[in-house]
């Protein structure tokens, strides 16, 4: 559960990465004719075990081989799928994937469950607030670029020789579009404050975790 409070980056991902590279396997679920001929049923299970994937996906591969007439070897891709989920469920790598926002699919020992999915959790809310903190400050600066744009707009129309320009209406509007957007500019940073709170909080819980 995200952390809320007050107001209502050698490891894991190069061993995947290597090995995906060397089956020539993409990250989508489905698989080739030609794949499901040639296919090394084991190291297809380690690279998904090293994934974390859920067996949601052995049926996926069985479904789409069985179309071309080919049988999966479900011992073999079992056998190094459990391989692959001893590394991925070490409690050391719960908080790197939450860190980089990836999603956990529940598919480590019930032994270890719960405390896996916690340090999971904490490295995602870290994730999500920073994540939330980026989108925040992009959207303060996006203002800023429309209040500018409005002004200079504004003061090239007044210094225009167009005498039929009604500058009451013109200003009355560009008033209300500077109210509305400082209104905005306002929202967006009280939520930058909360949310910069609960980055910290959720930092600290990190750091006693480590």
């Amino acid at each position: 559960m995200m952390l809320i409070t007050g107001k209502s980056r050698p490891g894991l991902r190069d061993l995947l990465t290597a090995c995906t590279l060397a089956l020539g396997l993409t990250s989508c679920s489905t698989m080739s004719e030609k794949e499901c001929q040639f296919a090394n049923w084991r190291d297809i299970g380690l690279t998904d075990g090293l994934a974390g994937k859920s067996l949601g996906l052995l049926n996926e591969r069985r479904s789409d081989c069985a179309e071309a007439n080919i049988q999966l070897d479900q011992k073999a891709y079992l056998k190094g799928r459990e391989e692959g989920l001893k590394t991925y469920c070490q409690l050391g790598n719960a908080v790197h994937l939450g860190l980089r926002g990836e999603p956990y699919e529940g598919v480590c020992p019930a032994a270890i469950e719960p405390e896996f999915r916690r340090r999971y959790t904490i490295g995602r809310d870290v994730y999500h607030f920073r994540t939330e903190i980026d989108r925040l400050e992009r959207r303060l600066a996006s203002l800023e670029q429309q209040s500018r744009a409005q002004q200079l707009d504004f003061e090239n129309r007044l210094g225009s020789k167009n005498r039929n320009e009604d500058y009451q209406r013109l200003y009355r509007k560009f008033q209300n579009e500077q109210d509305r957007i400082r209104y905005e500019q306002s929202e967006t940073v009280r939520d930058l404050h909360w949310t910069e709170e609960q980055l910290h909080e959720a930092e600290r819980v990190l750091r006693k975790l480590r």
